[in-house]
């Protein structure tokens, strides 16, 4: 049974009793399904930048004592940035977390089969998918071992872009920075399957054990 969309993310679209998250890559015309789990890369820098949720897509808390919520592997919380934006901690956050599989636990490995986003594009001039483009890291996950994930907790004013270089690109956006920032909470949501690089991540930075 899929989890109860909250009422923050009716305006999204649906399939298969789930809402599309803001972040996910889809086609404008919504006659084809929507890629869960990629992320269209403009949505992506959008979202980053307005300080918007990447489940709603609405604008997060900027009140004063007001939080917003990070979903992290130990390899984000090493880079020092989530490449995710980041959801509202009272009800976008938890629901990616019932939601996704990955972070359910019901799958402990990523998917086997590898996404050709070429391929996916539909032809229309105006829809989004005709920037789709395959990341190398997409490909390499296809079959992996799941790391754990946990959910990260922030202040709002503590709420900062991360900028670096990419391959041979230099100052490009990439997340929200967590290095250099206490998070008010970190709750570790699924143990996957980790590696020892995980483990040792999580050790040296006290991280709960998976």
């Amino acid at each position: 049974m899929s989890p109860r969309i909250p009422k923050r993310m009716a305006g999204c679209p649906v399939h298969g009793g789930l809402a599309v998250p803001a972040v996910a890559g889809r086609h404008t015309s919504g006659r084809r399904s929507p890629l869960f789990g990629i992320n269209d890369p403009r949505r992506v820098n959008s979202l980053l930048v307005n300080k918007r949720c990447g489940m709603c897509g609405q604008p997060l808390s900027d009140r004063p004592g007001g939080k917003y919520m990070l979903l992290l592997r130990p390899a984000d919380f090493g880079r020092g940035y989530s490449a995710e934006p980041a959801a509202h901690p009272s009800d976008c956050g938890p629901y990616a977390i019932n939601a996704c599989p990955l972070l359910n636990g019901r799958m402990t490995r990523y998917s086997t089969s590898r996404r050709d986003l070429a391929a996916e594009r539909c032809g229309e001039p105006d829809c989004d998918c005709r920037l789709w483009t395959d990341r190398p890291d997409q490909q390499e996950r296809a079959g992996a071992a799941a790391p754990p994930f946990y959910a990260a907790l922030y202040r709002q004013e503590d709420y900062r872009l991360h900028w670096g270089d990419l391959r041979e690109h230099r100052d490009v956006l990439l997340g929200v920075t967590v290095i250099g920032i206490k998070p008010l909470q970190i709750r570790l949501v699924t143990k996957g399957e980790p590696s020892m690089v995980d483990l040792a991540r999580a050790l040296l930075m006290d991280l709960p054990l998976p």
